[in-house]
C-alpha cells in the first residue's frame, strides 16, 4: 500500500518507520530541508520524551479522547519502542524520561539511521499545497504531485514557526471539510507588568502559583519559577501560559516568596515567631534568611522600609505587611511570549472529527490525523512527545 506521510516532525517520523515496518510503501514530504527540526530544541536540547506520571489527565480538555490510545500505547511502550530502536532512556528525579545522552541531537541521528536502515523515502523541501481524493489522494506540493491509497497528516501546530510548524498547514484539512476552534499559544513564558524584574532576573522560587482574573482563581500550578527580565518561566509557569492566553484581560498571578510553603497559616506562624526571636537584627538580615536576595530590594521598595531598620522598632502593622508579602505577593500580567517560543499549540483540528482509537477522520477515509495537529495538548514535562508517539503509532497499526 501506497501511503504519503505529510511532515517530517516527530509524529511523522514514527508513524513512517511503524508503517514500513508492517511492509507499506512510504514517503515523507516535509517542507523544510531536513526533518525533525523541532525535536532538536525539546527540552532544552535534552528531549524530554515521555513521564512516569503519565495519564490522560495531562491533555487539557481533551481526557477522554486520549485514554484510549494512552492504554494502548503508554509510557512504558514508548521506552520499550524507543529501547527496540537502540535509543537508551534514563528517568530523572521529577519522573522525566530522557535519553540517557541528554541530547535531543542523539534521539534524531537514531531515528535518521532508522529511517535509512528500513528504506522509508524522505522528500524534503516539499511544501504542500493542496490535497485531494479520486479512487486515490492527490497530494500538489510546489513542484510535483504524488498519489497515494492513505496519507498520514503529521504536520504539527503554530509553535515554534521557526522550526516549520507555522500553523498554515491547518487550511489543506478545513479544505477537506475539518474544522479548527480558537488557536493559540501553550507552554510558553509569561509577561509581567512590574518594574523589578530587570533586578529579579535569574532568581528561582519553588512555589505554586495561582492565575486570578477579576479576583477569582482561574488556574494554579506547583513548581520551580524562574524569574526573568520579561516576567517569569519555568514548568508551571508554562502549563499556566495556556490560561492566560485563553482569559487574555484583567489577570493577575500569586505566589509565594518563600520556597516550599504547603501549609500557609503554619508558615505564617513560624515567620511571627522568627520576627520576635530575632528581633536584634535588622530587617535586611532576618530577610536574608528567609528569601532570595534579590527578593529584599523589592520587598523593602514596597513596604518604604530601610535595610538597617531593627526589627524591634518595626509596627504590628509592618509585621503584618511583610509576612504578607513575602507568603503572597502579587504582578499584573502582560500576556505571554507567543507562538515563536511557545512548544505546543492550544487548538488545532476539532477532535471529534476523528476517531480515538485509529485517528482516521471520520470525514475523510483513509486520511490520519495525528500528534499537535489535533486539538489535544499536554502538560510540561514530556507529555507531547509522547502523545506525538502514541496517535503516530496507533493510526500506523490500524492500517492493513
Amino acid at each position: 500500500m501506497d501511503i504519503i506521510v505529510i511532515g517530517g516532525g516527530i509524529s511523522g517520523v514514527f508513524a513512517a518507520i511503524e508503517l514500513k515496518k508492517r511492509g507499506h510503501n512510504v514517503i515523507i514530504l516535509e517542507k523544510n530541508d531536513r526533518i525533525l527540526k523541532k525535536m532538536l530544541v525539546t527540552g532544552n536540547g535534552r528531549c524530554n520524551l515521555t513521564n512516569v506520571k503519565l495519564s490522560e489527565s495531562n491533555y487539557n480538555d481533551s481526557g477522554d479522547f486520549t485514554r484510549y490510545a494512552l492504554s494502548k500505547f503508554n509510557n512504558n511502550d514508548f521506552k520499550d519502542y524507543l529501547n527496540n530502536l537502540g535509543i537508551v532512556t534514563t528517568e530523572e528525579n521529577n519522573g522525566k524520561i530522557y535519553p540517557i545522552t541528554l541530547k535531543a541531537q542523539s534521539v534524531v541521528n537514531m531515528l535518521l539511521e532508522e529511517l535509512k536502515d528500513i528504506g522509508v523515502e524522505i522528500l524534503t523541501s516539499k511544501k504542500v499545497i493542496s490535497i485531494r481524493k479520486k479512487k486515490k489522494f492527490i497530494v500538489r506540493t510546489d513542484d510535483e504531485e504524488y498519489f497515494a491509497d492513505k496519507i498520514i497528516f503529521a504536520v504539527g501546530g503554530s509553535s515554534m514557526p521557526s522550526s516549520g510548524s507555522d500553523g498554515k498547514s491547518y487550511k489543506l484539512l478545513k479544505e477537506l471539510g475539518h474544522s479548527t476552534g480558537e488557536i493559540f499559544p501553550a507552554l510558553t513564558q509569561v509577561k509581567l507588568d512590574s518594574k523589578y524584574l530587570k533586578h529579579l532576573s535569574g532568581v528561582k522560587v519553588v512555589s505554586e502559583i495561582k492565575l486570578y482574573k477579576n479576583r477569582e482563581i482561574v488556574d494554579r500550578r506547583y513548581g520551580e519559577v524562574l524569574f526573568t527580565n520579561y516576567g517569569i518561566s519555568g514548568p508551571p509557569v508554562l502549563d499556566i501560559s495556556r490560561s492566560v492566553n485563553f482569559f487574555k484581560d484583567d489577570l493577575t498571578i500569586e505566589m509565594s516568596l518563600i520556597n516550599y510553603v504547603e501549609k500557609v497559616k503554619e508558615t505564617k506562624e513560624e515567620l511571627y515567631n522568627r520576627l520576635y526571636t530575632f528581633q536584634n537584627y535588622t530587617i535586611e538580615r532576618w530577610l536574608l534568611g528567609v528569601i532570595d536576595k534579590k527578593f529584599i530590594y523589592m520587598i523593602l521598595d514596597m513596604l518604604k522600609l530601610n535595610a538597617d531598620t531593627p526589627v524591634n522598632i518595626m509596627s504590628n502593622r509592618d509585621y503584618n505587611k511583610l509576612v504578607g508579602l513575602l507568603l503572597s505577593i502579587s504582578f499584573k500580567v502582560e500576556g505571554t511570549k507567543g507562538f515563536e517560543n511557545s512548544q505546543v499549540t492550544k487548538g488545532g483540528i476539532n477532535i471529534a472529527e476523528i476517531d480515538e482509537k485509529t485517528f482516521e477522520s471520520k470525514i475523510i477515509k483513509d486520511l490520519y490525523i495525528v500528534g499537535e495537529v489535533m486539538d489535544v495538548d499536554g502538560d510540561c514535562g514530556g507529555y507531547n512527545i509522547q502523545w506525538a508517539a502514541t496517535s503516530a503509532i496507533i493510526a500506523a497499526r490500524s492500517i492493513d
